[in-house]
């Protein structure tokens, strides 16, 4: 992450639905309650980086160009006008940042003043802003986590050397300890009211292991044993999970890629966070409504969770684009669940299109990364939309993969494929169960912008087809870069 320096379950259509993903644990044949039920029929949440160096920072825009004393800007934060937007973002959970290698924490602790030698108000907020979201966001049935650290204030000299920072080996538990301490004055204090928490900086290069984050999980359970905890390992290539202690991954990654193919990994619950802005804590949209509402689709059908990073202002207020954006995503999400199984009562485009609305992306040509539309208007989503006038086309590389997620292993025996008015001369089909092995369905040359169609005589099983177009134009290729009209999928 950037270092700047009750649950109210709506029996929707897609309430109901997540409400069955979500309750899949089972153990000798019979289904079992798991801690993280709750967040996994949250579906998605918000993430908030409180700081002094972002809302206190002159030089940063959440602070509105004022720098006051962490005190004075704790106490102009605006609660309710933070809760009711998180409301309106339909938020399942707020993670908000108590801390972040800087002395400055958002609510009084005594056992961090004694041990750091800081007087009340230097370090900690003399207003208990803790206490204070939990009631604004309790009212509007929104469970309230914290963003806490495995480093504490590994910044600030004075408090680093009191505390014990940093870690001298795998023998020394001095600073994990005091820092148990800390979180258990929360713990006792907060009781249920702290749902869960998301802990940044226990890094194994700095000296944690399974032995140190066993101390802080027993302390972070203080008060309220179903707490919900994730230990961040730092950024990985995908989605994984990181010690026995945790009851869901950190999920931290640099943009909303990785999928999950079903709710748990090695036990842990599949969560992912990343964020909205062009970086942590930055106003902006990377993904618009359709696109972000089929990111959280993919995700939240398999029975993972989406945490959003969102940018807030000193005073309490969201960055309006991201709200804007935000707004429709609980909306967006039931009404797309109505159309994913359209195709089983003949109500797709063409009748039985598994292909049909669901969640499509515009990959780099090797599938690594993700792209934009080419000239900003030719979204995944037109390529399944039904409508043959619309395209899909990818911006900024020419060779290019379509990639879509039949959200489910489905069979598969025919596919057509119609272009637009561009097309590769040279391109393959792929399929794949589990995302990570890609059979070859087919591959054509000497293109001429015809549809495409594949009959298998044998069916497979996917979960996701990629059209991969490699050779765009060139010496005796009359193509050019592929553009996709319609993409169909039948049984």
């Amino acid at each position: 992450m950037f270092h700047v320096y009750r649950s109210t379950v709506v029996f929707t259509a897609i309430g109901y639905f997540g409400w069955l993903v979500c309750s899949q644990v089972v153990i000798a044949g019979q289904p079992t309650k798991h801690r993280t039920d709750w967040f996994c029929q949250a579906k998605y949440g918000l993430m908030v980086h409180y700081l002094n160096g972002v809302q206190n920072n002159p030089e940063h825009v959440a602070s509105l160009g004022r720098q006051t004393s962490w005190d004075e800007c704790v106490r102009e934060f605006d609660v309710e006008r933070f809760a009711q937007q998180a409301h309106q973002a339909g938020a399942g959970y707020v993670i908000f940042s108590a801390l972040q290698l800087e002395r400055f924490l958002i609510a009084p602790n005594a056992t961090y003043d004694r041990l750091t030698g800081y007087q009340p108000g230097q370090a900690c907020s003399q207003r208990d802003l803790i206490e204070d979201l939990y009631q604004a966001l309790h009212k509007r049935g929104i469970p309230l986590m914290l963003y806490w650290t495995g480093d504490g204030p590994a910044a600030d000299p004075q408090a680093a050397q009191r505390l014990g920072w940093p870690i001298k080996g795998p023998d020394d538990f001095e600073f994990v300890k005091k820092w148990a301490q800390v979180i258990q004055e929360y713990g006792l204090r907060y009781k249920e009211k702290i749902r869960g928490f998301w802990v940044d900086g226990c890094y194994r290069w700095t000296g944690y292991d399974d032995q140190k984050l066993a101390v802080l999980a027993e302390a972070m359970r203080t008060g309220y044993p179903d707490r919900i905890l994730a230990f961040n390992p730092g950024v990985e290539s995908r989605v994984q999970a990181y010690s026995r202690h945790e009851d869901f991954t950190c999920g931290e990654q640099n943009a909303f890629f990785d999928f999950p193919l079903q709710r748990f990994i090695d036990g842990k619950q599949w969560h992912i966070l990343s964020f909205l802005g062009m970086d942590w804590a930055e106003p902006g949209t990377v993904k618009g409504k359709r696109e972000l509402a089929d990111y959280v689709l993919m995700v939240t059908s398999a029975g993972g969770v989406v945490s959003i990073d969102v940018l807030v202002y000193r005073d309490g207020q969201m960055d309006r684009s991201q709200l804007e954006v935000l707004k429709e995503l609980r909306p967006r999400l039931a009404a797309r669940q109505q159309e994913v199984h359209a195709w089983r009562q003949g109500k797709a485009v063409p009748a039985h299109n598994k292909a049909w609305k669901k969640p499509a992306r515009l990959l780099n040509v090797d599938g690594h990364y993700e792209l934009r539309p080419s000239g900003g208007v030719h979204a995944a989503h037109y390529g399944v939309d039904g409508d043959p006038n619309t395209i899909a086309q990818a911006g900024g590389e020419w060779p290019w993969t379509y990639e879509v997620h039949l959200l489910g292993l489905e069979t598969i025996r025919r596919i057509v494929i119609h272009f637009g008015t561009d097309y590769a001369t040279e391109l393959e089909v792929l399929a794949s169960a589990d995302k990570e092995n890609w059979q070859l369905l087919g591959r054509f040359q000497d293109q001429k912008g015809q549809p495409v169609e594949i009959r298998l005589t044998e069916p497979v099983q996917a979960r996701l087809v990629r059209i991969r177009g490699l050779k765009p134009d060139g010496p005796n290729q009359p193509g050019s870069q592929m553009s996709i009209a319609e993409l169909e999928i039948y049984e």
